[in-house]
């Protein structure tokens, strides 16, 4: 009830009103990929200032978590007393606004005291705060694209904790070997994922369900988590983390691909392919179909190679490619790769329909927007992910689960490799962070950090 934005103005149940009325508004697209369940909101409205009365189309079973701050597609309340009047004027400039860089007004533990583009924030505590003042009064926040200078910058002392996806683990250990004080936590974020593009791919031999499980079993998947990680995670199966709770009722249900070269080489044969003299695969016409592979971001040249070199070696034609840094945010170009994209992928079900489903597929038609990257479109599995998100009984919703798992990995729809690991590097001057990265590389409790 005491929350403030940080001009001093209350946060109400108008704002939340507001926010929800922003997300679905396709012109200025300020959240390309809101709460999957905002759709299914028949009305929302403000009796109050402190009241949002939510009416839903259908029952949702995370409903409870539509306006707060925990899950994909957070979309968190907007100042409506800052937003509301330039919204309404000029759509067309509403993403220009100060606003959003320079003149941020948010409700956190920490204000924005100067922003300097392309270089760092810095951050002074919010007396006001409504969980109460920070104990850190001011914090820098610095944007250092390259790892080997974020790692170079730890080193010398210059930086006490790292925010985000960024850092490798071979680099952390070489924090650690050098700052024996440091602490590090490793956070499962995810699976590094290789998509098929089911949307007229090319060759297109990969819409073969028998081809895409010959590639499958033709990775060394265990052999990838040894080497690339060390051995500190796990193959992945499927898009349900194996920590998560019910991973060993819905186990049963997954068809595995395991590492087998030879049921590889049979089930690529069984599609009409016969190896030429070079000791690559062709048709029958003599033509080479050749699977090229994109990954994007720093450090993923070593699993490219990987997945790429194992195809390879049972005569697939590959052309590996690395989606260079400004084409990062081409959602056309990212979502018309011909053949696979490896890139990490939530292992969690928050938004399955999204992910997974017809209606997260980017399309022309709907400017690109969507994360379900290889565009896989199925009506049953729709009708899977329609029940299981309307659910409530925990059991049947298992089942369900259970039922989208095994149509998912026996269609090979996504080809898992490995549940990934994020490490967060802290300096020993900073108390109040250990434990707290053990689901996410984020800094959710800065208002409790401490430093000597």
């Amino acid at each position: 009830a005491n929350a403030e934005w940080h001009d001093g103005a209350p946060v109400t149940a108008h704002d939340v009103v507001f926010t929800h009325k922003l997300t679905l508004d396709r012109e200025v697209e300020v959240f390309r990929d809101p709460r999957p369940g905002y759709p299914l909101i028949e009305s929302i409205e403000a009796t109050d200032d402190h009241t949002v009365v939510t009416r839903w189309i259908q029952p949702h079973i995370w409903a409870d978590f539509a306006f707060s701050f925990a899950g994909d597609g957070t979309v968190l309340p907007q100042p409506r007393h800052i937003l509301e009047r330039p919204y309404n004027e000029d759509k067309a400039s509403f993403l220009d606004l100060p606003y959003w860089t320079t003149q941020f007004i948010g409700s956190g533990p920490y204000k924005l005291r100067e922003w300097v583009s392309g270089s760092h924030v810095i951050l002074q505590a919010n007396d006001r705060y409504v969980l109460g003042r920070p104990k850190i009064d001011e914090i820098e926040v610095r944007f250092i694209a390259d790892t080997n200078t974020l790692v170079a910058n730890i080193l010398a002392g210059a930086i006490d904790v790292t925010i985000g996806r960024a850092m490798s683990l071979d680099q952390a250990d070489t924090i650690v070997e050098r700052l024996p004080g440091v602490g590090v936590t490793l956070a499962p974020i995810g699976a590094q994922t290789a998509y098929p593009q089911f949307l007229n791919p090319t060759p297109a031999i990969l819409l073969n369900v028998q081809f895409r499980r010959a590639l499958w079993h033709a990775i060394d998947r265990q052999q990838i988590v040894d080497t690339l990680m060390k051995g500190r995670t796990t193959v992945a199966h499927t898009f349900i983390n194996p920590a998560e709770a019910d991973y060993l009722a819905i186990e049963p249900n997954i068809a595995k691909h395991d590492y087998d070269p030879q049921r590889a080489i049979q089930l690529i044969e069984g599609v009409g392919l016969r190896k030429g003299a070079d000791g690559i695969y062709a048709d029958a016409a003599g033509v080479k179909p050749t699977v090229e592979v994109r990954i994007g971001g720093a450090g993923g040249e070593k699993l490219l190679l990987a997945v790429t070199g194992y195809w390879q070696q049972i005569g697939v034609s590959v052309d590996p490619v690395i989606v260079p840094p400004q084409r990062t945010s081409d959602v056309e170009y990212r979502s018309n790769f011909p053949g696979f994209e490896i890139v990490r992928r939530g292992n969690f079900r928050f938004d399955l329909t999204g992910t997974l489903g017809s209606a997260g597929a980017p399309l022309p038609e709907n400017r690109y927007i969507g994360n379900n990257r290889g565009r896989y479109q199925n009506v049953d599995l729709d009708a899977l992910f329609y029940d299981y998100h309307r659910t409530v009984a925990a059991r049947e919703r298992s089942d369900l689960l259970a039922r989208i798992v095994r149509h998912v990995s026996e269609q090979v729809v996504i080809l898992g490799l490995y549940n990934d690991i994020e490490p967060t590097v802290y300096s020993a001057r900073l108390h109040g962070v250990q434990g707290k990265f053990e689901r996410s590389t984020q800094v959710w409790n800065v208002h409790e950090w401490e430093v000597d």
